[in-house]
């Protein structure tokens, strides 16, 4: 700050600033790299996310399929089981292909 007088003691005060130092480019610009690379993990990290999240779907989706495959083989193999294991069957196999008859009253042992 500088008094200048002007006559009849009147001052002037004049005041001199200074610029101010011009802020270096390079921790801007280092800032700015470092945001840049935060934010290109952060969209790489997001993308790798969907991916996993597409992937396990689709995981998913072949083990319900899978499951419902399985389980009407299940369905088919419980009707072949009760279809071998009727009465029916069982007696007409061993009346044809084993030869066998009704027990007769006198080949009874008492």
């Amino acid at each position: 700050m500088t008094k200048i007088t002007v006559g009849n003691g009147v001052y002037i005060i004049s005041e001199i600033r200074r610029e101010a130092p011009p802020i270096p480019a390079v921790p801007r610009r280092k800032a700015f790299l470092v945001l840049l690379a935060v934010l290109l993990g952060i969209g790489l990290f997001n993308v790798w996310l969907s991916g996993q999240y597409i992937r396990t779907g689709y995981r998913v989706s072949t083990a319900l399929e899978e499951k419902r495959t399985l389980q009407m083989q299940k369905d088919v193999l419980r009707t072949e089981i009760l279809a071998l294991r009727s009465p029916a069957r069982i007696d007409t196999i061993a009346r044809t292909e084993l030869g066998m008859v009704d027990p007769r009253m006198e080949g009874v042992i008492r």
